[in-house]
Order: C-alpha cells, then structure tokens, then sequence
C-alpha cells in the first residue's frame, strides 16, 4: 500500500472515530428532587414509625425438596420500644421488633382462612378451644438486638430471636418461650428532606432501612409437637366471642414448609421539621 493510500485510510478512520463518538448517547439520570441529609444516620424517639408504609415479608421453600418459594407478608408488626439507630455510635442503636405471628398472610384463601394449615406454619394452633380471637403476647415473635457491628455496606445485628414455646411434654413448663441468638443483616438506606405539601418548602425528613433474619424454625419451635391445624370453627365461636379473648398459642411442628425461613423487613420513619 502507497502512502497516499495509508493516508487516506487512516484520514477514514479518524473521520468515523469522530462521527461514533459525537453521535454516542449519552447517558443521563434525572437528579432527584429531595434533597440528601449529611451527616450520619440518627433515629430516635423523636421520630415517627412509617408503619402505612413498612412491611414485613416471608418466605421458604414449599417442601424441604422444593426449589420453589412459598412467600406472604405479616399484617400485623411494630416496634416496642421504639426503634433507635446511631450511625456515628452503634452502642446506641437498638431493635425490638415484633411481628404477631396469627396475622400471617399468604395470598391465597385456601391457606389463609381462619382453621386452614398456614398458622400451623407458624406454630400457632389454637389448641384450647375453636375460638379464633387471639392474645397477640401469647402468638407474637419478637427479636431484640444485643449489639451491632459494621459489615460492608450494611450491619451485622446479634440479638435474640423468640419464635414459638414449649409444650407438655417437652421437659419445659407448658407455654416456656424458646428463645436463641439469632443474627439479623440491617442496611441503612439513607436520610431525604422532602416537601411533604407541595409548597416547595421541605419539612419532613425521611428514613428507610432493609433488613433480613434467616433461621431454622426446627430452632425455635417444639418438634415434639403432633397436633396440628383445627378445622374451621363455628360461626358463633368466631370474633366477638368475649370467651375467646384469653386464648394462648403454642409451638406445633409441621414440615409442610421448608425447615429454614427467612423475615424481610422494610421499616420508614419520618419527622417533621
């Protein structure tokens, strides 16, 4: 090849070079109207639970052999005492979470009707009567944090998980709480100031966090357990029945789901400024 030849090759593919790079689109991300909060994360008792907008979710294998996940969400779930997180000093951080284990919910009525297996899941049979109203100390599972340490993006929280209790005869009192360490994986999603009335004025921060608890419910509950669900009780033992109020729930054994089983919960807090 001649040197004027190179000359115009390479003039050929300096001139697309040119047009590749000019026509290229340029990616670009919509800045988001709220704005960041600098400094570290604090959440304390001044701060409000978002609880219309948080959410606690479950999910396990169908069947110890399943690939498959059978999911739901709890309906019923707080705080007590109140949740607290210092990002700068994480001696002062603190979780006492509690879901009511009875207010399960899977999607599908054939499981979630009152008397139907899904609250055998969660070891909450009701096995003093057919009553259906519940005492949420008696069915709740709580975890409360011990301390907490930083771990990449997010936070390792060790603390202790009670799930289910001890029946007779379990070598426990009748209604013992099982109660174990548990580990729980926390990722703070960071503060927004945000104009909650449109008036172009911010004034109210916000917060989230994410945060997931895996363990063996064959941990937590009475494997020795054999009763199972009751069926669905008459219309006249069912919610309004003062009787009913005083019922307890207990840890009943069922491999109808896989033994491990994992909480996923997405917490918002907000104040006002």
């Amino acid at each position: 090849m001649n040197a004027r030849k190179i000359k115009i090759t390479f003039c050929f593919f300096l001139f697309a070079t040119i047009v590749f790079f000019s026509c290229r689109k340029v990616d670009s991300v919509s800045p988001i109207e709220n704005t960041s909060v600098l400094g570290d994360g604090l959440v304390d008792v001044s701060w409000t639970f978002d609880k219309a907008h948080s959410n606690v979710n479950w999910e396990a294998k169908y069947l110890d052999w399943s690939a498959g996940m059978l999911t739901g969400r709890f309906n019923n779930f707080n705080f007590n005492p109140k949740f607290s997180f210092n990002e700068s000093d994480l001696s002062k951080c603190s979780i006492n979470a509690w879901v009511q284990l009875s207010s399960i919910d899977s999607g599908e009525p054939g499981r979630d009707a009152i008397g139907n297996c899904i609250r055998s899941y969660m070891g909450v049979t009701y096995l003093d009567s057919m009553k259906t109203i519940t005492n949420p100390t008696s069915d709740s599972a709580w975890f409360r944090s011990t301390s907490f340490v930083r771990s990449g993006n997010g936070y390792v929280v060790f603390g202790n998980l009670r799930f289910n209790k001890y029946r007779s005869p379990s070598g426990f009192p009748d209604g013992t709480p099982i109660v174990k360490p548990a580990i729980m994986y926390l990722v703070y999603n960071g503060t927004m100031d945000f104009d909650t009335n449109g008036d172009q004025v911010t004034d109210r921060y916000r917060t989230s966090f994410s945060s997931t608890l895996k363990f063996k419910r064959s941990d937590f509950m009475d494997t020795k357990s054999k009763v199972q669900w009751v069926p669905v009780p008459k219309l006249s033992d069912q919610t309004g029945n003062i009787t009913a109020a005083g019922n307890t729930t207990y840890g009943v054994w069922t491999t109808n789901v896989a033994d491990e089983m994992s909480f996923n919960f997405n917490a918002q807090f907000y104040k006002n400024h």
